[in-house]
Formats: C-alpha cells, sequence, structure tokens
C-alpha cells in the first residue's frame, strides 16, 4: 500500500450534501483505500458521518469528525477537542447568543428547527436551520457554489467529479 494518505470530506465530496453514499462511489472508494490510506473529514459528528457512509467505515482508516476535532483510527480515539473547554462557558453563550440574534433578523426563504447546534468540538449554526427539507436546503444554497482550495488544487462539485479527479491522480501518481 502506498504511503500517501488521500482526505475526503464527505458532503459533496464523497456524498451529495446529507444524502447517503452511492453504491459507484462506495465501490470506487473500497478499491481506493486497497491501493492508499485513506481518511474522512466532515463537519458532522461521527454517527452522521458513519450513516452518510451507510455504515461503511471500512473505506477509511482515519476518521476526523467535527471539523477534525475528533479524531480516530479505526476503533481508536486519537485525540479530542471540547470547544466549552478551550473557550469558557461564558464566552460559548455569548457567540450562541450573538448568532441567534443576528439569525432573528434574517429574511431567508425559509427557517425550520434547530438553528445553533452545539457538538463537542464545534458549534454549528445554520441561518436556514437544520430541520429543513431537502428541497428547502437546496433553495437556500441555490447562490453557492461548492469550491474548497484543500482539495490538491481541485475544485469538485460533487461524487462524479470527485471519482474523475481522484482517479487521474491515482494515473500520475501511477497507483492504478
Amino acid at each position: 500500500m502506498s504511503r500517501r494518505l488521500f482526505l475526503f470530506d464527505v458532503d459533496g465530496t464523497l456524498t451529495a450534501p446529507r444524502r447517503v453514499i452511492t453504491d459507484k462511489m462506495l465501490e470506487f472508494m473500497l478499491d481506493l483505500s486497497k491501493r492508499v490510506t485513506v481518511g474522512i473529514v466532515g463537519g458532522s459528528d461521527e454517527c452522521k458521518i458513519v450513516e452518510q457512509l451507510d455504515g461503511h467505515t471500512e473505506i477509511a482508516t482515519y476518521m476526523f469528525s467535527e471539523n477534525g476535532l475528533v479524531a480516530k483510527m479505526g476503533d481508536e480515539l486519537l485525540g479530542k477537542t471540547n470547544i466549552t473547554e478551550k473557550l469558557g462557558e461564558e464566552k460559548v453563550q455569548d457567540f450562541i447568543n450573538f448568532c441567534l440574534s443576528y439569525m432573528s433578523k434574517l429574511k431567508l426563504p425559509c427557517k425550520r428547527g434547530t438553528f445553533v447546534e452545539f457538538r463537542n468540538g464545534m458549534i454549528n449554526v445554520c441561518p436556514v436551520g437544520r430541520s429543513c427539507s431537502q428541497a428547502e436546503r437546496e433553495q437556500f444554497n441555490d447562490h453557492e457554489l461548492f469550491s474548497d482550495s484543500r482539495v490538491s488544487g481541485r475544485t469538485v462539485v460533487g461524487p462524479d467529479s470527485t471519482i474523475e479527479l481522484v482517479t487521474k491522480d491515482l494515473n500520475r501518481l501511477c497507483l492504478l
């Protein structure tokens, strides 16, 4: 196996946002994990990432949930950071209060459910609300184009372009 580490975001890279991995992507990732070391990085907690991977955690050696603040190799916990321990309860509450006040003044296509979700290593702020439907989420995101400079200088627009770009890189690195 190559000593290279390939890291993949979940939403918009391995899966459509908040969706389950497709059979095509799962097959690709299972094959890739035989050639290189694979890591999964996501903003969600581990349970949500595992749900999006349809339980197929075997596609990756490493999982970095909550934006990398909870790190695991297989079942072994490598590290974990708690935001309240770092910032203190007063600062966390000040931040949450500011966000809720600010979002209360926003006019959006819709607002649904939980707007602030406290996680172990982060505070997820969602102006449209975490309880919105997929159609409402897409309406809210219509103005956004997924682009992330962390992706080896590549721009991906979803799972299909991820497969295409990684395959090209594997060929370039002579790993296929």
